[in-house]
């Protein structure tokens, strides 16, 4: 049976409706798709930081708190330099890139995302949605298909600075931002591991089992205590002594 606010709405609102809750249904589980790809992301960083501080506190080379944080910090920040300068890198080659496109092109308003001489959307697509937005309990939504083609791939040799900008852009930030969140991570486990590992904590201490752990071990190296080997006396007899 249909609730009475949607028994009034027209088709249209139906299906308008039902394409809006799809909407936000592929949302959700982006959202969780990227959501469980940082939970690996920070459990296998996490593992990453207990090989790199194992030995040192295996060993008792370092036996408090203080000492592994500053340790594990020093180790978190090589491992980051280490793997972001390649991204970052690539990062500040894209705009040099674009700031020689600019040159190049004579302005420095150099559009990367014109999609007729200069951009990076040449390369695709591009339909025009005038005309196509509706009225939704207020809203103003996109509610058809834009059925106007306003642009077909095609190739420009003015838009190359913007094919060479937008990957390096996309790659180099991307990767730098994996980095930025992996260095997140193993900081999080820095602070996880001191407090686990360096903190005395009475919560589960019990006196009276303590006691009664300490006299089963002392029993139990009494009832294993080597017995003394025998000493046998031998008796001299004078009376058949003879020198």
């Amino acid at each position: 049976m249909m609730l009475p606010v949607f028994a009034h709405l027209s088709d249209y609102d139906k299906r308008v409706l039902i394409a809006l809750l799809s909407v936000i249904f592929i949302i959700f589980v982006l959202i969780g798709f990227v959501g469980s790809i940082i939970v690996r992301v920070m459990k296998f960083q996490g593992k990453k930081l207990d090989t790199l501080c194992n030995d040192v506190v295996v060993t008792r080379v370092i036996n408090d708190k203080k000492q592994f944080v500053k340790y594990a910090r020093k180790k978190n920040w090589n491992t980051f330099l280490k793997e972001s300068w390649i991204p970052l890198l690539i990062f500040i080659t894209a705009w040099i890139v674009y700031l020689f496109s600019c040159v190049f092109s004579n302005h420095y308003g150099y559009n990367i995302f014109d999609y007729e001489k200069e951009g990076f959307f040449t390369l695709f697509f591009l339909w025009s949605f005038d005309g196509c937005y509706g009225q939704f309990f207020g809203l103003t939504i996109i509610n058809k298909w834009p059925t106007e083609l306003i642009n077909t791939p095609h190739f420009s040799v003015q838009a190359i600075g913007s094919y060479l900008f937008v990957p390096l852009f996309l790659v180099g930030g991307l990767w730098y931002l994996y980095s930025v969140q992996c260095l997140m991570s193993r900081t999080l486990r820095i602070h996880k591991l001191a407090h686990s590992i360096f903190t005395k904590s009475l919560e589960n201490y019990n006196v009276g089992e303590e006691q009664r752990k300490d006299i089963s071990n002392l029993a139990a190296k009494v009832n294993h205590t080597p017995s003394q080997p025998k000493v046998e006396v031998i008796q001299k007899d004078d009376d058949n002594y003879n020198i």
